[in-house]
């Protein structure tokens, strides 16, 4: 992380992420308590929903980077912890000024403020928390990946060491931009159960910790053992699963012999998430969905399959999450993998091929 006076964290293009994120979150609580069809009640849960996600925004973004420069010597365990611990800290001081400000402007005339405070924390807590460590991660793989350039640029190497450096460092710019796309998705299904059952989505926030812990951890690795990748997926259908309902089902199958196959961070789950998110979601008898991997002595291959109309990749966007993973794959393994779209047996199947790879090296502590 940036140490604090370098102002590196004071720039335009750190704040616009800030706002970005910080007003997404409003209207996905706000989604949660109203809807567009009633204009008036829409209208004042947004403005009460903004204040509290500009206070909050404003104090993580201020305070996340010196906090994260400070913790940056301690264990991952106790790193992440003590990050948590400040980002509840931060939830209580942000509740009661939004909710004065909230009391000061009228926007809820019907409450007291203890009881505006005590209803409006669990929600600003749930958020300012996940927001928090998501902005830790983006940040913290936004100054590795300066730290690569300045090297390549500061340091007169031999051409195999810069080119290995320059593989780091596009590989950490395309993970980098998987993050917050599947950490907003992800908070986007909670907020969802945040009013009609706290207690599934508490347990729905234990799985998302789950999933930026395995996130955070095998990203320094480059690749992960597939059992632990397939552990994340579980972790993020059941997310969407809370979110969906009966509209999804699904089943995970590997083959025994795939134990001690290796793959990129993040990539079966990207292939998940497009799949719930164009062939499922949209519907509304929903779908189902199935993760296949298979594997030999010389490579892996994990097929996702659903009941939607398939697609190519071909026309698939500049910076979509398969644009993405097919850029990962290139990068890491060049012409030894390879990333497939189709239909087969009525439906649509998305196939990734890696190489067999040696076991990865120990994540950082």
């Amino acid at each position: 992380m940036t140490p604090p006076g370098s102002g590196h964290h004071f720039t335009v293009r750190y704040w616009s992420t800030v706002a970005t994120v910080s007003l997404g979150a409003a209207l996905a609580v706000t989604l949660t308590h109203a809807t567009p069809a009633n204009p008036a009640l829409f209208g004042r849960v947004l403005l009460r929903a903004v204040v509290y996600a500009v206070v909050m925004g404003g104090l993580s973004g201020w305070i996340v980077p010196i906090v994260a420069h400070r913790l940056a010597p301690r264990p991952g365990a106790r790193r992440w912890a003590s990050m948590v611990g400040a980002m509840l800290g931060l939830a209580v001081i942000g509740t009661f000024v939004a909710t004065a400000i909230v009391g000061a402007f009228g926007l809820a005339p019907h409450e007291s403020f203890w009881t505006r405070f005590r209803d409006d924390l669990q929600v600003v807590a749930l958020f300012g928390v996940a927001i928090g460590v998501g902005m830790s991660l983006f940040e913290g793989q936004r100054a590795e990946l300066e730290a690569t350039t300045h090297a390549l640029h500061a340091r007169e190497l031999d051409e195999e060491r810069t080119r290995k450096l320059a593989l780091e460092a596009r590989l950490a710019s395309l993970e980098a931009r998987l993050h917050p796309h599947f950490l907003f998705n992800s908070l986007n299904a909670i907020s969802a159960l945040i009013e009609e059952d706290p207690p599934r989505a508490e347990r729905m926030v234990e799985r998302l910790a789950a999933l930026l812990r395995a996130a955070l951890d095998a990203g320094r690795r480059g690749l992960v053992p597939l059992a632990e990748e397939l552990d994340l997926v579980a972790d993020y259908l059941e997310i969407e699963k809370a979110r969906l309902g009966e509209r999804l089902t699904y089943a995970i199958d590997a083959s025994a012999n795939v134990e001690g196959y290796l793959v990129p961070p993040l990539s079966v789950q990207a292939l998940v998430e497009n799949s719930v998110k164009h062939a499922i979601a949209p519907r509304a008898a929903g779908g189902q969905l199935r993760v296949e991997a298979r594997g030999d002595e010389a490579r892996l291959v994990v097929r996702v399959r659903d009941d939607g109309p398939g697609f190519s990749l071909d026309g698939t966007a500049p910076g979509h999450g398969l644009d993405v993973l097919r850029g990962r794959l290139a990068e890491r393994f060049g012409a030894g993998a390879a990333l497939s779209a189709g239909r087969e047996n009525g439906g649509a199947v998305v196939t990734m091929i890696v190489p067999r790879s040696p076991a990865p090296l120990p994540a950082p502590a």
